[in-house]
């Protein structure tokens, strides 16, 4: 479609698209990563919540035949499912990233940990629990994480919520850029606009005008600027694999990431579109 008001001979066509750019791919960046914390977090979750664990604190005399029965106990506890102890080798590799890899861990006793996998269909009595298994072996604790899984879960809340926050303003910005530029595009092409009005073009037509440019001028810098974000994101997620951190969330390109790729130039286009339609009709209401 041909427009007949001459927006190629503007400095917008020049500046503005960078602009947009670097603005699409800072609240692509922040989506991406809310995405990835809002799927990290829920698995963490629902991890922990249907997950719990079981020390035996070291030197407990007897301890084959204790841990024996602690299992069986947990066995034919109910809600229990599952009941797996956790290797040594595992407590020391958890344990390097905090002591290091000095010569004193490894003759450092550790505890008798077990990880016990709930059904999740009733919350399990943990105080009946605690009670039973320190009967069996004194010092045995039941930490089911409630507190931290509780504090977790608002913690993630508000990171999400923050997160989309910040990208709406970064769109919301966008939005205002899009029509200031629309209302001084429209004064200075207002000798055409006028001639369009003389000819028996309707405010609807020239709105429709501003709205193509602005939609193709948005679309020209959210394109680019959102494949920026998708490889800086995909860039940092292999930097972080390399350092191989299990405290660090994995930054791995999904479906979800590349969907959000896809349609976020057309979602900043659409509302570049909308912007510049309320601005000019806007202002050639008040022209008339």
């Amino acid at each position: 479609m041909r427009s007949d008001i001459p927006f190629s001979a503007d400095d917008a066509h020049a500046l503005l698209p960078w602009i947009i750019g670097v603005m699409a791919c800072m609240a692509t960046l922040l989506l991406c990563l809310g995405l990835t914390a809002g799927g990290w977090i829920t698995d963490r979750h629902d991890s922990y919540t249907t997950r719990f664990t079981v020390t035996i604190p070291a030197g407990v005399d007897d301890l084959q035949v204790k841990l024996g029965k602690i299992e069986d106990a947990l066995k034919k506890f109910p809600g229990v499912t599952g009941v797996a102890q956790v290797s040594e080798s595992h407590l020391r590799g958890m344990l390097k990233p905090w002591l290091g890899n000095s010569d004193t861990m490894d003759g450092l006793p550790l505890p008798t940990v077990l990880d016990v996998t709930a059904d999740g269909a009733a919350p399990i009595d943990y105080k009946t629990l605690q009670s039973k298994l320190a009967g069996i072996a004194a010092g045995t604790e039941v930490d089911a994480h409630e507190r931290w899984v509780a504090s977790f879960a608002s913690f993630s809340a508000v990171t999400q919520y923050t997160i989309a926050v910040l990208a709406a303003f970064i769109v919301g910005a966008l939005a205002l850029m899009i029509a200031f530029t629309s209302r001084t595009a429209l004064r200075l092409h207002a000798r055409t606009v006028q001639l369009l009005h003389s000819i028996g073009a309707e405010d609807g037509y020239i709105a429709r005008q501003f709205q193509r440019e602005a939609f193709l001028l948005t679309l020209r810098g959210t394109a680019p600027g959102c494949f920026m974000a998708g490889l800086i994101y995909w860039a940092v997620g292999a930097y972080l694999d390399s350092l191989q951190a299990a405290m660090l969330p994995p930054l791995s390109v999904t479906g979800s990431h590349v969907l959000l790729l896809l349609l976020m130039p057309l979602a900043c286009a659409g509302v570049a579109w909308l912007a510049a339609r309320l601005s000019v009709l806007r202002q050639l209401q008040q022209a008339l």
